[in-house]
């Protein structure tokens, strides 16, 4: 279910902010002024939300959603009656409460396994415990409310393995909360019991203890082991959590009136509160310290068009680790608009300039138009701020290699976002023509023309395919990835050829079809083929090696391997028509191919802990000499050698760009989810 915009991505923060106020409209000014989104609403207004009547319930969602508020669960008191007690008017009650839910938006709802009578044991009650957390588990699964078990003490439900069998009983007709607190309070260990039900944990009730004496303190101040517990979790890539605030702390209202040298007042030690909002903010501040030291690494993004987009909903879908997203810039204030609604609490800026000034951030991902990545990089770097740049490195070569000198200088983390570079299948292939157990490359052939784009593609954004706002148009747009690629599992080629045709299947000024012809210094030759107008298009990638074949299409790998070497069985066969034996492979990979969430964490990973990146930044000038040559020969109408000519190339592109006469349609759209472009 989605809940609105994630402050912090893998954890949303919800609380219940009746130990703030118990008004309603006191209770979501808490909740805005400390950076909460949701709200698990337990008392209202004096009444407890289990006696909410569907109508009130319709009032309760009028506040909530002017005050911009959602709720997380509905914080009910279901279960929490002896259970020798009659359960039918129990259950009749908590049938409203289940319409309630569905008013309020939320699916779930939180529950007890009911008191155990003192001095008796509760594994002697499982059945009858399990007959009613059952029934009111299928009564609301049924309608597409879940139940969420609480621990607590007292109750069947008290410590971490009587939990688990009801999990384990009810599978996903019962969900699991998560109260550190609690289990201390009930002799249990918190990280054991982490572990044991780690896998069936719905969501988590943030409150900690100190053993020592049983007070309740705020999160990471205690033994329950609230920050390990949120570093497990914050590592699972798989998952967002919602992380619910229960203060609990003490409040002595005749605190404020007493002397700072009063022996009462140093006596009753610092998590004692003067007021409820006092305690509430404590709560909710310790529980964003703690958040931040399980996310250390402050990101920025610059640039929130269709790649900025798709960076800020990975992060919202949990997929990063150990970093939060804490500012956005982008020229375009509508933009920042729609960022701020997936990112309620990032602060926003009008320049990437403003951006880095802000020391909001420790790294940037740089994901703006082509021209401006290599000046906004070297810009960071001025200001000490690591740079993750998107493809390409730039548009021209001797840009990019100013950047290069800059980072270099700097110090400081660089990396390019080459996510193919994280697919299983390249980085066979890569493995197995740099081991140089198959000899050396003979030939290469890459057929990459399923980038398919229609018209409005093109008008979607009024810098794309024109050489003033991109450079460029399926060399420098679409095939980045795969000129990167190509270098980085075949090597460097040393001269080429190219025809670019522009305009050939759009109405753009840059090309959308390209044939590259490659020579290398060992004699092996290269084609390059590409194209944005072929439907359906062709992915196929074929090395031939001196000891065999390798061939990807359709995201398979299979390898021809040879009985011997090309190289000398062509001298030595002693008939003229004689063949070199041998069979195709299927190769085995890893089966990993995570994509751009990957290299993003990587990157963390080397801010942190010094960890290799995916793909340095300085390698972007690799496969963009590539592409640079393909466009010089093109427009000189010869080959021409790698490296290219910098100034040469820079004058063409510069002439390309005064001479346009080109007239663009423009209908400006953003595509968050850009996961179906991931595959070539």
């Amino acid at each position: 279910m989605y809940f609105g915009g994630k402050e912090m991505a893998k954890f949303i923060l919800s609380a219940f902010a009746d130990e703030a106020s118990p008004k309603v409209e006191e209770q979501l000014d808490a909740l805005k002024n400390n950076k909460i989104e949701l709200i698990e609403p337990r008392n209202i207004d004096g009444k407890n939300i289990s006696e909410l009547s569907v109508d009130e319930a319709k009032q309760l969602k009028e506040k909530l959603d002017e005050a911009g508020i959602k709720v997380s669960s509905i914080g009910s008191y279901y279960g929490k009656i002896f259970i020798n007690e009659d359960f039918d008017p129990h259950f009749e009650a908590f049938k409203n409460t289940v319409e309630v839910a569905k008013i309020l938006g939320t699916k779930y709802i939180r529950m007890f396994s009911f008191y155990i009578p003192e001095g008796e044991n509760a594994d002697d009650y499982k059945d009858e415990v399990l007959r009613r957390v059952k029934a009111m588990a299928e009564y609301s699964f049924e309608r597409g409310v879940l139940c969420c078990h609480e621990n607590e003490k007292g109750i069947y439900g008290d410590v971490p393995e009587r939990c688990l069998a009801l999990a384990q009983a009810l599978g996903e007709k019962l969900g699991c909360i998560f109260d550190p607190a609690n289990y201390l309070q009930c002799g249990a260990d918190t990280w054991e019991g982490f572990k044991l039900l780690e896998k069936y944990i719905t969501y988590m009730h943030i409150k900690d203890v100190r053993t020592s004496d049983g007070a309740v303190v705020p999160a990471g101040c205690g033994d329950g082991r609230v920050e390990d517990i949120l570093r497990a979790l914050d590592s699972n890539t798989d998952r967002v959590f919602i992380l619910t605030v229960e203060p609990h702390l003490k409040v002595f209202e005749g605190l404020d009136k007493l002397e700072t040298d009063d022996e009462t007042a140093n006596n009753m030690g610092k998590f004692v509160y003067p007021d409820n909002f006092t305690s509430f903010k404590a709560a909710c501040d310790a529980i964003h310290s703690v958040i931040e030291k399980v996310q250390p690494v402050r990101y920025g993004i610059i640039g929130v068009g269709n790649m900025g987009t798709s960076h800020i909903k990975m992060n919202v879908d949990g997929k990063h680790k150990e970093m939060r997203i804490t500012a956005v810039a982008d020229i375009n204030p509508e933009r920042l608009k729609a960022a701020k609604e997936m990112l309620p609490y990032v602060n926003t800026y009008g320049t990437a300039k403003e951006l880095i000034d802000s020391g909001d951030c420790d790294a940037v991902i740089i994901a703006t138009p082509h021209y401006f990545h290599p000046p906004i990089a070297q810009y960071a770097f001025s200001k000490g701020v690591n740079v993750l740049t998107e493809k390409p490195a730039g548009v021209y070569t001797k840009q990019v290699r100013e950047m290069n000198e800059a980072a270099k200088r700097s110090g400081l983390a660089f990396g390019i976002m080459y996510n193919q570079r994280t697919n299983c299948v390249y980085r066979k292939m890569r493995e197995m023509v740099q081991s140089g157990e198959y000899g050396e490359i003979r030939r290469v052939n890459w057929i990459i023309t399923d980038w398919y784009r229609t018209q409005a593609y093109y008008n979607s954004g009024g810098w794309r395919a024109t050489w003033e706002g991109e450079g460029g148009g399926v060399l420098l747009n679409q095939c980045p990835h795969n000129l990167d690629l190509w270098q980085w599992i075949c090597g460097m080629p040393v001269k080429i050829q190219a025809t670019c045709h522009e305009g050939k299947w759009h109405n753009i000024e840059v090309e959308d079809d390209v044939t590259i012809y490659a020579e290398y210094a060992n004699g092996a030759t290269g084609v390059f083929v590409t194209s944005t107008g072929d439907c359906p298009g062709t992915n196929r990638f074929e090395i031939t090696l001196d000891g065999g074949k390798l061939v990807c299409e359709n995201n398979e790998l299979k390898f021809y391997k040879l009985n011997g070497r090309v190289s000398e069985h062509c001298k030595t066969a002693e008939q003229g028509f004689g063949r070199l034996e041998g069979e195709w492979i299927n190769v085995e990979t890893d089966g990993r191919n995570i994509q751009h969430s990957e290299v993003v964490n990587k990157f963390t990973g080397k801010l942190l802990r010094g960890t290799e990146l995916t793909a340095n930044g300085e390698e972007g000038i690799n496969g963009l000499s590539i592409s640079n040559a393909a466009h010089l020969s093109s427009w000189l109408g010869k080959p021409v050698e790698i490296p290219v000519d910098e100034d040469l190339y820079y004058e063409m592109l510069q002439e390309k760009i005064k001479n346009s006469t080109f007239k663009k349609t423009v209908n400006e759209t953003v595509q968050g989810d850009m996961s179906s472009t991931f595959g070539s």
